[in-house]
């Protein structure tokens, strides 16, 4: 086995706005990565497609939110006065957004307002299919391959506690961490317990869930041994699990599932605008179908 990559599905912009709004999260949920085509980078329009998905969940990182739009996060690389204008590095690990809260039922979307013009720079958001990687993982337990600790476990059976942060800074002194400050945490919930395996509630798929990042410890089992088994599944994971990189546009909204994805985004370098610059506005929502009517 290899890493191999997954299509995202891809639309015209008109094409999302004739879907209902039940049609169009079923297509993210079963779908993973939504890719619309749009030249407009107005914020208003964007505020108002994704609103049809869910139920706006605000980030705790309010400073970078936009002052018209609470639920507006700005991801930026660039700088004003040696301060950021957004969240810069926060998302350079494998990741899944809101995994720290009870409530993870959340679609995530950017616009791309700013890209960066010179390809070297990067810029781009990776994603990781673990509908495909669960799939592969129990291939693997069945293999000779896999390690007597994972083929003994019954993964279904498996809760997780997720607190704020980045797991691999416990093996990995140089993993990148988001830090909050002391008034920003007072927003963050304790421990949370989710299913190792989640079945997703509108596709139905079985996805092994935020194995990186905020996934510490594991209910029941020691805390060496969780942090063994949640770094072994994710190191497989990263090896096997098929991906998909996404390099943004002017206008490209990308819209993705994270009950049933994981993703990253490269650290691009410092920039004071120019050609070098990234800005994206990314939202999250909450999709649970029985409180919407569209």
């Amino acid at each position: 086995m290899g890493v191999r990559e997954f299509a995202p599905l891809r639309l015209q912009l008109g094409d999302a706005l004739h879907m209902s709004d039940t049609e169009l999260r079923h297509e993210v949920a079963q779908s993973k990565v939504v890719v619309i085509a749009n030249k407009n980078v107005a914020v208003e329009p964007y505020v108002r497609l994704i609103r049809r998905l869910g139920t706006p969940v605000l980030h705790v990182l309010e400073k970078f939110c936009l002052s018209d739009y609470r639920e507006v996060l700005a991801i930026t690389n660039v700088y004003k006065d040696d301060q950021p204008l957004g969240v810069h590095d926060g998302g350079a690990y494998w990741h899944t957004d809101m995994s720290y809260k009870s409530a993870n039922t959340v679609f995530t979307s950017m616009l791309s307002v700013l890209s960066v013009h010179v390809p070297v720079l990067g810029g781009q958001t990776e994603f990781m299919d673990c509908v495909a990687g669960l799939q592969a993982v129990q291939q693997w337990m069945n293999s000779r391959e896999c390690p007597e600790f994972i083929q003994a476990l019954d993964l279904d059976a498996l809760d997780v506690y997720h607190v704020f942060g980045n797991r691999d800074v416990l093996r990995n002194t140089d993993a990148k961490s988001q830090s909050l400050n002391d008034s920003e945490i007072q927003h963050v919930n304790g421990a949370v317990l989710h299913p190792l395996v989640t079945v997703h509630p509108l596709s139905g798929a079985h996805s092994l869930y935020a194995t990186a990042g905020t996934s510490m410890r594991i209910k029941g089992l020691p805390d060496a041994l969780a942090h063994r088994v949640l770094d072994t599944l994710l190191d497989f994971l990263v090896l096997h699990a098929p991906r998909y990189e996404h390099k943004y546009q002017p206008g490209d909204i990308v819209i993705w599932d994270n009950l049933s994805t994981m993703h990253r985004g490269p650290v691009i370098p410092k920039s004071v605008g120019g050609d070098d610059a990234r800005l994206l506005y990314r939202m999250n929502v909450d999709f649970i179908e029985d409180s919407h009517h569209g």
